[in-house]
């Protein structure tokens, strides 16, 4: 039996039932309701599956929905021989008397189900990608749910820094500037040396970031997808600009940047001009290190460096043609296996295009600076906007407020190798 007469026959089944309830004296009111109440929610069911298969049949051309007075011989399964002689392809074919005639049976489908047949005459046409004339099968496009996003640099910046909050505009603290440790050798009751250290207040001002999206409303209420694709976008888009900030803002009404100019303190090498031996440039790495080592104290965790220069220093070979850091399939000069840690003197190597090309830091980021965050990623929706409840359409909008307060700026160095075309291999 088929679903179209089993819908029907419980349909007329609990129309019997509801009557006979009706009927029954011994139920009271309420006994009554709560039967028919659940005869009603049953009933919903079979219509709808009755619903279905007759819209399904509207949309075939050609197709029929069984009834439930017909006979079993009419009403069953169609073969795929049916199907073609009953199509208007096939009647054209016969009828032009020689004419063009195409028959494709797609037998990909589950066990049980009728074999799809998309039939073709010579004079059919195509419409919106579909095959028009009787007989044929309409043939429905494969929709994969989600979104497929455009994928963006991985979010490292922030992580190197410590975390803070405030609740304030501004961030005051105090480091020291300057010190004169005099301590000696005194005789007794001979002079003491003095010793001075000279301290200055600091000033970070919170900064914001912001962006704003539009969608409409059908977006936001047909597709909860969309919806919470926007979402994530959005916050992904300011923390993609938070992560440039946190490096090369210049102030107001933005973040003071790490690499900023007006930050002083910050230990420079350059490599020689026109290098093209990164030798230069990994020795010139660990003259860095020693500089921050002495003059801040500090040990470095990490080394901020562009994709491209990486790959300048990971591909790097010496006079006899062997990986300096090892090659694609074991350790440097065969000693142990391949790693894909990125290291460099046994500093952290963090590769991100936050940083331009040319430009190297390395320094203690963790004890050294940290991220003060007044509020975290805000997101804000309205249609209030302008004509935007007119328009139907929704504003989305995502903000952040944050400062980078810098105590040790002699514990981070930069390095600008002057990279010029290397020499073919």
């Amino acid at each position: 039996m088929s679903k179209v007469l089993e819908a029907k026959s419980a349909i007329r089944r609990l129309a019997v039932q509801a009557k006979a309830t009706q009927e029954d004296d011994t139920l009271t009111i309420a006994e009554k309701m709560t039967a028919l109440e659940a005869y009603q929610v049953e009933l919903k069911g079979h219509q709808d599956t009755v619903a279905t298969y007759e819209g399904l049949a509207r949309i075939v051309d050609g197709g029929a929905v069984e009834d439930a007075g017909a006979s079993k011989a009419t009403t069953g399964r169609k073969t795929l021989g049916r199907h073609i002689v009953e199509s208007g392809a096939y009647k054209s074919a016969v009828a032009s008397k020689g004419g063009r005639f195409s028959t494709t049976l797609d037998i990909g489908t589950k066990a049980g189900d009728p074999p799809v047949v998309n039939t073709e005459a010579e004079g059919s046409t195509l419409s919106g990608g579909f095959l028009t004339g009787v007989g044929g099968a309409v043939v429905m496009p494969d929709f994969l749910p989600g979104i497929v996003p455009i994928l963006l640099p991985q979010l490292v910046v922030a992580d190197l820094f410590a975390q803070g909050a405030t609740t304030s505009e501004i961030i005051s603290y105090v480091k020291e500037s300057a010190e004169q440790l005099n301590a000696a050798g005194v005789a007794e009751a001979g002079p003491i040396p003095k010793s001075d250290v000279t301290v200055e207040r600091e000033v970070a001002q919170v900064g914001k970031i912001a962006h704003f999206h539009k969608v409409t409303d059908e977006m936001l209420a047909d597709a909860s997808q969309f919806e919470s694709f926007v979402n994530e976008r959005m916050t992904l888009g300011l923390q993609q600009k938070e992560q440039t900030e946190l490096l090369n803002g210049a102030g107001m009404p933005s973040v003071l940047g790490l690499l900023d100019s007006s930050r002083t303190g910050k230990q420079t090498t350059l490599t020689p001009d026109g290098s093209t031996d990164v030798s230069v440039v990994i020795d010139a790495l660990y003259t860095m290190a020693t500089n921050i080592r002495f003059n801040a104290f500090v040990e470095p965790d990490a080394i901020l460096v562009n994709p491209t220069d990486w790959s300048k220093i990971r591909l790097a070979k010496d006079k006899n043609g062997q990986y300096y850091a090892g090659g694609p399939f074991s350790g440097a000069y065969g000693n142990g296996g391949y790693s894909n840690v990125d290291a460099v003197w046994g500093f952290r190597v963090v590769q991100t295009p936050a940083i331009a090309a040319g430009t190297m830091a390395m320094g203690a980021f963790r004890s050294c600076a940290q991220i003060f965050r007044r509020a975290g990623i805000v997101l804000e929706m309205t249609n209030s906007d302008g004509t935007d409840f007119q328009n139907g359409v929704v504003t989305v909008r995502a903000s952040e407020r944050l400062a980078l307060v810098v105590y040790r700026t002699g514990g981070f160095g930069l390095l600008t190798p002057n990279w010029v075309a290397a020499p073919a291999h």
